[in-house]
């Protein structure tokens, strides 16, 4: 355990961020048992990858309760891959920043792939993709995908492979406030549509800079 400030980049340059306590960990990889979660306890940076995994007989109800909310920067790749029974991250990881991509999977920074309740991604606090894109594919239930601008995470979305999702028009997103009549999150033109950019229709994209 360590007891200073830290710092981390973004797309504006080096952002210091204030921890009093944060934890160095190694390379996390989950898989089998929902157990295996309690390796991320306290860990605020992993230098090397987050991989969860081939969870088989989880259910929905397995990650209720279950959050890290020290975690704050991976320098390497996020992978997800058949985890049964997990619609979002927004619990798991609520404070992730930063996905470095110092070394990527297949030049990928973030993978979820199969991931077969998936409802919404879910990472609200993530600003910068530093290196590598993004692969999204063949999660048959996840939406809010049209409202997230990757453009204001990465600095290229040319590389992004983000196919085989639920269809946008079967997904219905609404974004915090939009319900109310008072759409609350920033708003921009993305693929000829406009219109807000949320994660969810409880947190919207934060924005590092002006669209």
């Amino acid at each position: 355990m360590t007891h200073k400030e830290k710092y981390v980049s973004n797309k504006e340059g080096v952002v210091k961020v204030s921890w009093v306590d944060y934890m160095i960990c190694q390379s996390k990889d989950i898989r089998n048992n929902v157990t295996n979660f309690q390796s991320l306890e306290n860990c605020t940076i992993i230098e090397g990858h987050l991989k969860i995994l081939l969870l088989f007989k989880t259910k929905t109800e397995d990650f209720r309760g279950l959050s890290y909310p020290k975690l704050r920067v991976v320098t390497d790749y996020v992978l997800l891959f058949r985890v049964y029974g997990l619609e979002t991250l927004s619990s798991l990881f609520p404070n992730l920043t930063v996905i470095r991509g110092n070394n990527l999977f297949f030049n990928y920074a973030l993978v979820i792939y199969e991931m077969l309740q998936f409802k919404d991604v879910g990472l609200y606090s993530l600003m910068n993709i530093t290196r590598g894109a993004v692969r999204i594919e063949k999660n048959p239930d996840l939406c809010y995908l049209a409202t997230l601008d990757w453009s204001k995470i990465l600095d290229s979305v040319e590389d992004n492979f983000i196919v085989a999702n639920k269809n946008d028009r079967e997904c219905g997103d609404v974004c915090p406030g939009t319900a109310q009549g008072q759409t609350i999150c920033q708003q921009n033109i993305l693929n000829g549509h406009f219109r807000g950019r949320c994660w969810s229709q409880n947190h919207c994209q934060r924005r590092l800079r002006n669209a």
